[in-house]
């Protein structure tokens, strides 16, 4: 039995990366019997969001601040935590500028996996942020080689220079559900952590202009962080009425089924894990064309929109367009729904047992 170690951050969060860790992780407990464990580098094992198996062992190793002194000590107490657990392979789901580093300081022959979750397009709204975002990005292309593989989507494969690179996508985070929305709800979504990347902000001026033609729907938007600054904008927009913040939810197939639109104005989004789970369950989408994760699955105007970058007014209209034509909408979601079948959890674990039976 391989003894697997997944190096990861934030595994507390309601995050993509906790949920997809906590989906693929089960199924390779229940059909591959892999022996697992995983290091949680922000956080500990209690209070987590997502459901793990009880087999799994998490390990925790926290990074208190990020003085360069902390960080040499917490590379040595992560190399003796890998020395302890002692597995077969190492796959490194940490995207943040530690994570990219831990090639560099770790000691071990231990076969090396990254699982790249992150986006070579992704800005900040700060000079400083950015700077770190290109100094991480020149530390991984220094690392790529350090890996035995390096597993990304689709549209990253031609960005890194390397023949040890492996596309693998996401998985659904569930089963295809056997009834489809039924789209009768006056309710548009959004799911997604609250952050300047999400692009809540053009979500609510788009918003202010789809209900001046429909003052009865609602925007309900799932997801964890600061709503304060959002709120201020929906009361100087006058539609405080329209717009509903709600925590994150485990049973987020129900939110899926009684909505009638998902939409996402992500700035950039490497995958897009609400995207493919909204269109399983039979709704139309809509994302900026420009975000490379959403190209990989919508095929516009077919099971999806994708909409010129910022353009707020050509978004509204198309959404007006699809509530003011329900058979539109419902042509829009049934196709979204057939074309999720090919991220059902089988057809991508299999890839990665196969990757991981071959290092």
């Amino acid at each position: 039995m391989l003894r697997l170690l997944y190096i990861t951050t934030n595994l507390n969060s309601s995050g993509g990366v906790a949920k997809v860790l906590s989906v693929k992780l089960n199924y390779l407990i229940k059909e591959y019997f892999y022996d697992i464990h995983i290091i949680n580098t922000h956080g500990d094992s209690n209070n987590l969001f997502y459901v793990f198996d009880d087999t799994i062992s998490i390990h925790s190793l926290s990074l208190k601040d990020s003085k360069t002194k902390r960080r040499l000590y917490y590379f040595k107490e992560l190399n003796k935590k890998v020395k302890e657990i002692n597995p077969d392979i190492i796959i490194n789901c940490d995207n943040g500028l530690k994570g990219v580093l831990f090639p560099f300081f770790y000691k071990g022959k231990v076969p090396l996996i990254f699982e790249n979750h992150g986006s070579k397009n992704v800005r900040e709204n700060t000079i400083l942020g950015n700077l770190k975002l290109r100094l991480k990005d020149l530390f991984f292309l220094w690392s790529v080689n350090r890996y035995n593989k390096i597993v990304v989507f689709q549209h990253l494969k031609d960005s890194w220079k390397s023949d040890n690179i492996k596309v693998i996508h996401n998985p659904l985070g569930f089963d295809i559900p056997i009834k489809s929305a039924s789209l009768n709800k006056k309710v548009v979504i959004a799911v997604g952590r609250i952050s300047y990347e999400k692009g809540y902000d053009l979500l609510i001026e788009i918003w202010s202009l789809v209900v001046k033609k429909h003052p009865q729907w609602q925007l309900h938007i799932y997801g964890e962080g600061d709503y304060k600054p959002l709120q201020k904008q929906i009361q100087k927009l006058s539609i405080t009425g329209n717009i509903l913040f709600f925590k994150p939810t485990l049973d987020i197939i129900e939110v899926y089924l009684n909505a009638s639109i998902l939409l996402n104005t992500s700035r950039h989004e490497s995958f897009g894990l609400a995207l493919i789970e909204a269109m399983a369950c039979g709704l139309p989408v809509l994302a900026f064309e420009n975000t490379s994760g959403p190209r990989i699955y919508i095929k516009n105007k077919k099971n999806g929109y994708l909409i010129e970058k910022d353009n707020l007014i050509e978004y509204a209209n198309q959404i007006i367009s699809l509530i003011d034509d329900k058979n539109k909408m419902k042509r829009v979601g049934q196709a979204a729904r057939e074309s999720m079948k090919i991220y059902q959890i089988e057809n991508i674990m299999k890839l990665w047992h196969e990757l991981f039976q071959s290092v």
